[in-house]
């Protein structure tokens, strides 16, 4: 399923452009119906219908940007949310002309916001409605806290409970559980999942209790005994809640005590965070996986909002929060929190929270596309305003050679900046912009070689494989009243291994027609010496990694001379790139090198004629 779509719309005649994936992401297929913010609306949830209606109103009149989340039911019946991010890509006179956008399907993404919402919720109303008594006693046996499941089970209500011995609370099995506490608090060892079998006060009806007894340390001294009692009566329906409710949720689950300490962890926290509830239990949080943001920065106790949670009692949700995990590393989160409480106090906080590094990890992508989006409208005003410009720098001969000189592309920006081919080529390339880009340069080349100067044009690996390209070539020759030799083509060998027999096809085209081939960035391939044999080339570009610092690498010093040897025996003249000191240059002439390119020979400069 199409996960992404992109748009671009044009405000002022109101013509909207729709990427295929934009098709697919409203249950159509491509071409099926006309783009229009119109149709968008007709498909849209009458809940949010009026709402999105207002924001392309005011991307209309205004310019704002729609970044709306919404649902549309498509065709089949199905409903999926859909996210929509946008950016002004041109203005003028301040008023917007055009915007462009992504639209991301995050149906997955609200279902699992509304889940984890959801489990919040039923943590919340456990300590009102689920069978689970809770109380805190003392070093001297005495009831501290206690909830009011507890109370109910001990049969008297919770104030009339607090500070008595629990010796009086439960006299019908004391004796077989003062040994415990004494345990507890003597060892500091927790003992777990005790069945007691009781007759419930209140109802008089026999119950099945598991009960455990965990030590409450401060400063390393037990202060107390935590206990927990949970009605096992339905064992199985018990069983079943935790196995659904704790162990198979997606999100990590924890809780704090009253300290900030952890109590619970749930094995999706223990997997996200890389910490077992057993290392964690009894041990502040903060200090160990909410210390510092997502940048490394510390994180203050003080400014932790999920220590506020404990301190004021009220809920909260976070997103763009970080964990550190057991290894060190920072795992982004979105995390909600509320209070465990007893009555009106605050005891403690519940968390439930979730790995947010895959959402975050598209945002980037999305991101990205729409930078790429901007970089279209961008070639694309440099292409219209005549923005596109070539530089030439020298190719001397060091064997009696013609000179000849390489022309390099360059996009002139619109506060008059020279932007590199790396910036905007490969976009150029993804958006199908390089073949005109290729047109343009090619006629240039043609009328400075139609000066009688050699020069050197580079190609796009799809260019290469567009033989309809041969006839343009041969029109801007005649045009320009060039002789054909002074035109050569560079061709990288990663552009000739995509189609090797289109490769060769296209380079026979071009020495009919009278024009020269180089072989740029040659022997960086695992090919590269096949390729002597295959197709009918002119001259061997020797790639810049191997002549930089030529006088120091023996093993380049191999290669540069093996390089020059080879071609020799083909019939072809080598180039060496990069030159950037006598040293070298001298190094060349005695290895037999035919030409030399570089800043030591020459600087690229902006030619006239583009």
């Amino acid at each position: 399923m199409a996960r992404t779509g992109t748009w671009e719309w044009d405000l002022e005649s109101d013509e909207l452009i729709w990427s295929e994936n934009m098709y697919r992401l409203l249950g159509v297929q491509p071409g099926e119906v006309t783009p229009s913010p119109e149709y968008v609306l007709s498909r849209m949830h009458s809940a949010d219908r009026d709402r999105v209606a207002g924001e392309l109103d005011a991307a209309r009149r205004d310019g704002r940007l729609p970044n709306v989340t919404y649902r549309i039911t498509r065709p089949d019946g199905g409903v999926r949310w859909l996210r929509s991010l946008s950016e002004l890509a041109e203005t003028k006179d301040g008023h917007p002309l055009r915007m462009v956008g992504a639209v991301q399907d995050v149906t997955e993404l609200v279902e699992a916001q509304r889940a984890t919402a959801e489990s919040l919720t039923l943590v919340e109303a456990l300590q009102e409605s689920a069978p689970i008594g809770f109380a805190l006693v003392d070093r001297e046996l005495r009831v501290v806290r206690m909830n009011r499941v507890l109370a109910e089970i001990n049969g008297a209500p919770v104030e009339e409970q607090i500070g008595r011995p629990v010796a009086e609370l439960v006299p019908d099995i004391w004796s077989q559980m003062e040994a415990v506490y004494r345990r507890v608090l003597d060892t500091g060892e927790a003992v777990v999942n005790l069945e007691v079998d009781r007759v419930r006060a209140l109802t008089q009806d026999r119950r099945h209790w598991l009960a455990s007894y965990y030590p409450v340390v401060v400063d390393d001294e037990v202060i107390g005994v935590g206990v927990v009692v949970t009605d096992v009566t339905e064992r199985a329906e018990a069983e079943h809640f935790r196995s659904t409710m704790m162990d198979t949720m997606v999100e990590g689950l924890y809780a704090l005590d009253d300290e900030g300490r952890v109590a619970f962890m749930n094995s999706a926290a223990e997997r996200i965070l890389g910490w077992t509830e057993d290392e964690l239990r009894g041990k502040p949080l903060h200090d160990i996986v909410h210390f510092q943001h997502a940048d490394g920065s510390p994180h203050p106790a003080e400014d932790c909002p999920l220590l506020r949670v404990r301190q004021q009692g009220k809920p909260t949700r976070r997103s763009n929060e970080a964990f550190t995990r057991k290894d060190g590393t920072i795992c982004p989160v979105s995390y909600s929190a509320a209070p465990l409480r007893n009555g009106w106090k605050a005891n403690g906080v519940v968390v439930v929270f979730r790995d947010t590094s895959d959402e975050q990890d598209e945002q980037e992508r999305i991101r990205r596309e729409l930078d790429t989006l901007a970089w279209v409208g961008r070639i694309r005003d440099a292409i219209d305003e005549d923005r596109l410009v070539l530089f030439s720098q020298p190719i001397i001969p060091l064997a009696g050679g013609q000179p000849g000189q390489e022309l390099l592309l360059r996009m002139i920006g619109a506060n008059g900046e020279v932007i590199a081919p790396g910036s905007f080529l490969p976009v150029a390339e993804k958006f199908g912009m390089i073949a005109e880009i290729d047109r343009w340069v090619i006629s240039q080349a043609a009328r400075i070689a139609g000066s009688g100067q050699r020069v050197e044009a580079n190609l796009s690996a799809d260019s290469i494989s567009d033989l309809s390209l041969l006839a343009f070539i041969e029109h801007e020759l005649r045009d320009a009243g060039a002789e054909p030799a002074n035109l050569v083509f560079e061709i990288t060998e990663t552009a000739l291994t995509k189609d090797l027999e289109a490769g060769k096809a296209f380079i026979t085209g071009l020495t009919d027609i009278g024009c020269r081939v180089a072989l740029d960035d040659f022997g960086t391939g695992f090919a590269s010496f096949t390729y002597l044999k295959t197709f009918n080339l002119a001259y061997l570009k020797i790639d810049v990694d191997f002549v930089q610092n030529l006088p120091a690498d023996t093993s380049n010093q191999h290669l540069v001379r093996g390089i020059a040897r080879l071609a020799k025996d083909f019939g072809y003249e080598t180039i060496a790139e990069g030159v950037e000191d006598a040293e070298t240059l001298a190094m060349l002439v005695d290895y037999g090198v035919d030409f030399a390119q570089g800043f030591h020979t020459g600087r690229p400069l902006q030619t006239t004629s583009s």
